[in-house]
């Protein structure tokens, strides 16, 4: 008589290493030829992004540090702007940054009453470049 098979017998090494090779390549092989089909990244590009605070007053223009926003900012605001002191990462922080320049501006005409205008560059670029394209927003304070 002959044995029949089981069905807890091992199956070969080499159909383990290819069912494991079709179900975790596509989204790697995706990524690298560009395709967003199977490509699970959770970001599709990522930046870097640095931002540069000054106000202009009787004296003249005079730079601001981001630290001395710090702690008028809400914890999430903090996650974004404290990193482009220096450059920051991320698309989506330099997105929010973009649309909310003039917000910034306000703030340091708020910090700073004796000013006349709040200036506030952002800079952004891809990771591999050292070139950033400037975005710059001027706030004019108002009188006090």
């Amino acid at each position: 008589m002959t044995s029949l098979p089981t069905a807890l017998e091992k199956p070969p090494r080499w159909a383990l290493v290819a069912l494991l090779a079709v179900s975790a390549l596509p989204p790697f092989v995706a990524r690298a030829l560009g395709s967003p089909v199977g490509d699970f990244a959770m970001f599709s590009r990522v930046g870097r992004y640095h931002l540069e605070l000054a106000v202009v007053g009787a004296a003249g223009k005079e730079a601001v540090s981001l630290k001395e926003l710090g702690p008028h900012l809400s914890r999430d605001a903090r996650a974004i702007l404290m990193p482009a002191a220096g450059s920051g990462f991320g698309q989506d922080q330099t997105d929010l940054l973009q649309s909310g320049l003039a917000d910034i501006g306000q703030l340091l005409c708020e910090l700073r009453p004796n000013a006349s205008a709040a200036n506030v560059r952002l800079g952004r670029g891809p990771i591999r470049s050292r070139e950033l394209s400037w975005t710059e927003a001027t706030t004019v304070c108002p009188r006090r």
